[in-house]
């Protein structure tokens, strides 16, 4: 039975139609499958004395899962036209399903056999592939549904850690800690227990609890929660190294990524570096299973380069990265087209800040032709990656004076987000406000005063709405909003609610940069910057200049620092001879 599963296995991943895997992961799913195979058999040869049963039961001992698939479709195909569905039917034609590889029509069986039959079983499985095919809303409700089913606290437990997931994906932020806080105290408590079964659950909860840390610019709990993970991995790997080396690399490249965010660049190399170490060491033995976490891991790098100003590093280790997603992507394009998007990607930031904007376009415009493609064919999950490559490509444009290609970009980018946000509001309509504001962006540089005015008010909306069911990671982007109709309207002369703008986005953004400097100087230097233009035009030097020493104090970025110089040296020149 297990090489029936392996030869399965090995013929879709040739297909395409699932994931590429390491041997540890390939090695658990065959075993997983094929006990899953096993029961099957078992539950069919029990039913034997029924002769479409003992024929089925006869093609599940052999293995020959076509023959099987064949006629499981007969006898549900009989059981709807005799007496209605039979959940009991459904859900093994799912598994069949699921033994060939064939997601979505597992799916749909696994579906049909929970509607009908409201069983545990068949609504584990049922979420399980909801959530496996980015159908978030169906997993959600079928969770929550389970969670007032489940017997047992482990069940509960790792429904609620699904449910989190969830939560998270749909931007439901309150609902996605409430989950996880949950899952982990229980994990707590059964680990107490039984160590040995619980506590690498334990560390992934906290490890999920420190995304969403991050996500919510909760950066010092988030640390926490990583930290905790890590030493649970650590100690874990000590004693099962194959098992838990990988995971230790996981927890690692996310404290990289915070570490990044919270400009700790020496730290963040070192996290990086230490799991591009352990992904190097486990690709040469299964270079199929580990050597896109090596890639995963250059790409992380190359960001710190970037951001350290080693530039030329950078290059190569994008294209390092490069190299790998293209080679894999020949013999899985479903699979790594979209790393080889998202690489491109970075390089063309590179190359855009690099003031190099032919190569630049020209990356940006193979990702967009990547995943234009791939949206054709999965839309639900590739269509919003259509829509940050226009808006990178928008800025680009910009950037170089092309304001006419800009805004086409920038409208195709709104409409996408906009059809998104219709079906699910809580994920996209951050995106509907990203592109909004970089719009107003555009038609201030323009000089289109008026519509950058709308739009940011438009954007200001969405994000106002935003900051009250999550403000810690909607409020910066409140503030920012107001910061940016109080420039367009200093531009425009409406001083007053050029005050009144300026003034809310320094209540909003004050406390926060307080509580990170690092973070969130820029914006507090833009918003004090504003506030010095407002009062130098109602005739307030003095405190104009007070307003702009303190941007300059408050900034980290040397373009924006120097600027800020110069606005000084305006108000106050130094007397000559």
């Amino acid at each position: 039975m297990r090489k029936v599963m392996e030869e399965n296995y090995d013929r879709a991943r040739r297909e395409g139609r699932i994931p590429a895997q390491n041997d540890q992961e390939k090695d658990a799913e065959i075993t997983r499958l094929t006990q899953e195979l096993q029961k099957l058999q078992k539950e069919v040869a029990a039913r034997s004395s029924e002769a479409p049963e003992a024929e089925l039961s006869k093609a599940l001992h052999s293995g020959d899962l076509d023959c099987a698939l064949r006629l499981k479709s007969e006898q549900v195909q009989a059981r709807r036209e005799e007496s209605g569905k039979l959940p009991r039917d459904l859900y093994e034609l799912g598994t069949i399903h699921e033994l060939r590889f064939e997601w979505p029509q597992a799916l749909a069986a696994y579906r049909d056999a929970w509607e009908l039959g409201h069983q545990e079983e068949y609504g584990i499985k049922y979420a399980q592939f909801a959530q496996k095919l980015n159908r978030f809303n169906e997993a959600i409700a079928v969770y929550e549904a389970l969670l007032c089913i489940h017997q047992l606290v482990g069940d509960r437990a790792s429904t609620m850690n699904n449910l989190g997931l969830l939560y998270r994906d749909t931007q439901r932020m309150n609902d996605a800690e409430q989950s996880y806080t949950a899952a982990l105290a229980t994990y707590r408590e059964l680990a107490e227990a039984d160590p040995g079964a619980y506590l690498a659950d334990v560390a992934s909860t906290l490890n999920n609890l420190g995304l969403l840390y991050s996500d919510t610019q909760r950066r010092k709990q988030a640390e926490q929660a990583f930290a905790e993970s890590l030493a649970i991995r650590r100690k874990l790997s000590e004693a099962n190294p194959q098992q838990f080396q990988t995971r230790v690399a996981g927890v690692l490249n996310n404290l990289g990524n915070l570490y990044r965010a919270t400009w700790r660049m020496n730290e963040a190399e070192d996290a990086f570096g230490e799991a591009y170490t352990t992904y190097s060491v486990l690709a040469e033995a299964d270079p199929d299973g580990y050597v896109p976490y090596v890639a995963i891991t250059l790409n992380n790098l190359a960001c710190v380069f970037t951001e350290t100003q080693r530039r030329d590093d950078a290059e190569e280790a994008y294209g390092q990265a490069l190299e790998v997603y293209r080679i894999l992507a020949e013999k899985s394009p479903e699979e790594y087209l979209p790393h080889v998007a998202i690489t491109q990607c970075n390089l063309a930031n590179l190359y855009a800040e690099t003031t190099r904007p032919k190569e630049a376009e020209e990356a940006y415009s193979e990702a967009l032709a990547i995943r234009r493609k791939l949206a054709d064919a999965n839309p639900e999950a590739y269509l919003p990656f259509v829509a940050n490559t226009l808006d990178d490509l928008a800025i680009l444009y910009s950037d170089t004076e092309r304001p006419k290609e800009a805004e086409e970009a920038y409208n195709e980018a709104l409409t996408i987000n906009h059809r998104l946000a219709e079906e699910n509001p809580n994920a996209y309509l951050p995106f509907v406000a990203n592109t909004l504001s970089n719009l107003a962006t555009l038609y201030g540089e323009t000089r289109r005063l008026k519509e950058a005015e709308e739009t940011s008010e438009e954007a200001l909306s969405i994000r106002r709405k935003l900051a009250e069911a999550n403000p810690e990671a909607y409020l910066p982007y409140v503030a920012t909003t107001l910061n940016n109709l109080a420039s367009f309207n200093i531009a425009i002369r409406q001083i007053e609610k050029a005050q009144a703008h300026a003034s809310e986005a320094e209540s909003i953004i004050e406390p926060i940069w307080s509580a990170n400097p690092v973070l969130r100087g820029d914006l507090m230097a833009k918003v004090f910057l504003n506030l010095a233009f407002i009062a130098e035009a109602t005739g307030q030097p003095a405190k104009a200049q007070a307003f702009a020493h303190r941007a300059l104090t408050a900034t980290y970025d040397p373009d924006l620092k120097r600027g800020t110089q110069d606005y000084i040296d305006r108000l106050c020149p130094e007397p000559s001879g």
